[in-house]
C-alpha cells in the first residue's frame, strides 16, 4: 500500500495564529505531552507539544545503548559525557532532544505514518495531535482488531519499518505500545530511542527486537507471523549491517 497523509497538506494554518494550552494529555518515563489549540485566521489545529523531563527528572536514564554515534558532540561534550558530569547530563539532554526531533521530521518527509512535525521548542517540539475533538487516539495495544484487519495493519507496519529502514532508521523500541490507532491506522510515535542503521553497532539487534515485540501483539490477533520473512521483507541483509556483523 503506497505511503498517504494522514492530514491534507493544509491542516495547519501558516499565517499569523495564536496558541491556547488546554492541559495535560499524558506523562511518561521521559517526557510530558500537552494539548495545544493553535488557531489562525482560517482554521484551528489540534497540536501535541512534547515536552521532555530533565536528565534528572526521569525516570529512564539508560540512554547509552540508543545514545550511540549520535551522543557525540565537542570534545568537551563528549568527556562530560563520558564522565557524567553535570554539564553532560546538559548536553546529553540536548542532542536527546534535537535527535528525536530530527527523527521525525526525517520520517515524515520518508512518507513513514507517523504525526506530522510542526517546530522545535526550547525543551522539546510540537507535532500534530492524533486524536479525533480533544480525545487521544488508543495505543494499539489497548486496541482489539478482528484478525483480518490485524493481518492488514501487520502487513501495512511492515511497510513502515521498511521505509523506516530505507532512510537509515532503526525505531528501536517498537512495540503495540508505541503505535497508535487511528482511523483504521497505525501511526509510529516515541521517537527518541530510534538509532542509525549505518552507524549504530546495535542496530540490527534492535531491528531484531523491534520486530519480535510488534509480532506478539498480532499473533495473538490471530496473525501468522515469520519473524525471518519479516526481516528480509522490510530489507534486513548482510550487506545493510556488515559494519555491525564485523564490529560484534
Amino acid at each position: 500500500m503506497p505511503a498517504t497523509r494522514l492530514f491534507p497538506a493544509d491542516w495547519l494554518d501558516v499565517g499569523s495564529y495564536q496558541d491556547v494550552p488546554l492541559g495535560l494529555l499524558k506523562t511518561g518515563k521521559e517526557s510530558e505531552v500537552h494539548l495545544v489549540a493553535r488557531t489562525g485566521t482560517s482554521k484551528t489545529a489540534l497540536l501535541a507539544e512534547k515536552r521532555f523531563k530533565a536528565w534528572d527528572r526521569r525516570s529512564f536514564r539508560d540512554d547509552s545503548t540508543y545514545r550511540g554515534v549520535w551522543g557525540q558532540g565537542t570534545r568537551r561534550e563528549s568527556r562530560a559525557m563520558r564522565k557524567n558530569t553535570r554539564y553532560g547530563h546538559v548536553a546529553v539532554h540536548a542532542r536527546w532532544i534535537a535527535h528525536e526531533w530530527d527523527t521525525l521530521v526525517r520520517l515524515a518527509d520518508a512518507g513513514v505514518t507517523v504525526p506530522p512535525p510542526v517546530e522545535p521548542t526550547e525543551d522539546g517540539y510540537r507535532m500534530a495531535f492524533i486524536g479525533d475533538g480533544a480525545r487521544a487516539a488508543p495505543r494499539l495495544s489497548e486496541t482489539h482488531l478482528d484478525p483480518r484487519t490485524a493481518t492488514r495493519v501487520w502487513a501495512e507496519l511492515e511497510e513502515e519499518v521498511a521505509r523506516m529502514l530505507a532512510v537509515d532508521v532503526v525505531h528501536g523500541d517498537l512495540s503495540a505500545f508505541n503505535v497508535l490507532w487511528w482511523r483504521g491506522r497505525a501511526v509510529l510515535i516515541d521517537l527518541s530511542q530510534a538509532v542509525d542503521a549505518i552507524t549504530h553497532p546495535a542496530a540490527r539487534a534492535l531491528l531484531v527486537r523491534d520486530v519480535d515485540r510488534l509480532a506478539g501483539y498480532f499473533r495473538r490477533h490471530g496473525v501468522v507471523v515469520d519473524p525471518r520473512a519479516t526481516l528480509a521483507r522490510v530489507g534486513d541483509s548482510p550487506a545493510r549491517f556488515a559494519r555491525q556483523v564485523l564490529s560484534s
